[in-house]
């Protein structure tokens, strides 16, 4: 039975966000018609052929019909930095950077830097946009939430 392709789209989502460079996808038609797509559109960085471990157009004519594989390489994402100020603008609702700003009921998550003569040594702390904002900071642009 071949695989639904809100599953495909789930899939390559989920690798997406959980930072994974490539992944696999049954090679079918809807895998092979949704990733031709997103590569053409700048989304995907390749599309190969392999197995089930890895990708290897060699030997891709030679594995059973269940073992063949297509392999993805995702694009890596952008980083958005802001500094206190563009940081307000966000919260106020206002366009940043190519960034849309916070809605009603939406929340943003900004991870800020290490910084030991404020007292925050060790790793980067993750702070919700308004903590942020009234300690005066600023930071990479994490995630929204609502």
């Amino acid at each position: 039975m071949p695989t639904p392709p809100h599953r495909i789209l789930t899939h390559i989502r989920n690798t997406s966000r959980a930072a994974l460079a490539s992944t696999s996808l049954p090679y079918n038609n809807a895998a092979l018609g949704i990733s031709s797509v997103l590569l053409r559109h700048g989304l995907l960085t390749n599309v190969s052929l392999g197995g089930p471990t890895h990708p290897a157009p060699a030997e891709f004519p030679k594995l059973p019909v269940p073992a063949r594989r297509l392999w993805i390489d995702h694009k890596p994402s952008v980083r958005r930095g802001v500094d206190h100020e563009k940081l307000g603008l966000l919260l106020q609702g206002k366009r940043v950077n190519n960034v849309p700003g916070v809605g009603t009921g939406e929340i943003l998550i900004v991870k800020v830097p290490k910084d030991s003569s404020m007292g925050r040594k060790g790793v980067d702390m993750y702070m919700e946009g308004w903590e942020a904002y009234t300690a005066g900071l600023g930071g990479e642009l994490i995630a929204r939430a609502s």
